[in-house]
């Protein structure tokens, strides 16, 4: 399976989610932190990965011309990988099970953007 993979689509989507990713945390976070919210960059930070892992699915799930579910989920589990190592580099605490719950959690929520998107430029053909 891995040799159908779309190489481009999954560049693409990884770069897409990351970028959408850093801009919303970075965005989100300054916002609720001048607004007196105490946690506000943790928030960001939060929304700001979920909504990465969504679009990189999306974007990795148009692109791909089959298996568009399948390579929403990769895209998604190598952007959860690549935001792992950022936080293991920069020193986060964060113990094994959190990261299991991402690798779960990315492969999830990118797989079914993936799977939408396809279903979308099917009925949009």
């Amino acid at each position: 399976m891995l040799a159908a993979l779309n190489l481009v689509a999954v560049g693409l989507g990884i770069g897409a989610g990351g970028l959408s990713a850093t801009i919303l945390a970075l965005v989100l976070g300054g916002l609720l932190t001048v607004v007196g919210v105490e946690a506000g960059a943790d928030i960001g930070l939060i929304v700001g990965i979920v909504v990465g892992l969504a679009v990189a699915g999306w974007v990795a799930g148009r692109m791909a011309r089959h298996s568009e579910r399948f390579h929403g989920a990769v895209t998604g589990l190598l952007l959860a990988g690549l935001i792992m190592v950022v936080a293991r580099l920069g020193g986060s605490p964060a113990p094994t099970l959190s990261v299991l719950w991402l690798s779960v959690l990315a492969s999830l929520i990118a797989g079914l953007t993936g799977w939408l998107a396809g279903r979308r430029k099917r009925a949009g053909s």
